[in-house]
């Protein structure tokens, strides 16, 4: 099976911000998921499975939580 990559302009859309942000990010050392730097070249590719396998570390497990399970009661 053939590897599948993202390119930059997708991976700032899948993380909700800008292309310039994206790329601020890299100069600025921000951990982000491990990509390929081509030699020579600016393009930058990003492969969909550590990209989402890095996403995953974000992943919330209180999300099942009723919320209003979580509502403070007062005494009268």
């Amino acid at each position: 099976m053939a590897e599948q990559y993202y390119s930059d302009t997708e991976i700032a859309t899948l993380l909700g911000i800008s292309l310039s942000r994206l790329r601020s990010k890299i100069y600025q050392g921000e951990p982000l998921p491990a990509r390929i730097e081509i030699p020579g070249s600016r393009t930058r590719l990003w492969n969909k499975e550590d990209v989402h396998s890095w996403l995953n570390q974000f992943k919330k497990q209180d999300a099942l939580i009723d919320p209003r399970s979580q509502v403070r009661k007062f005494k009268k």
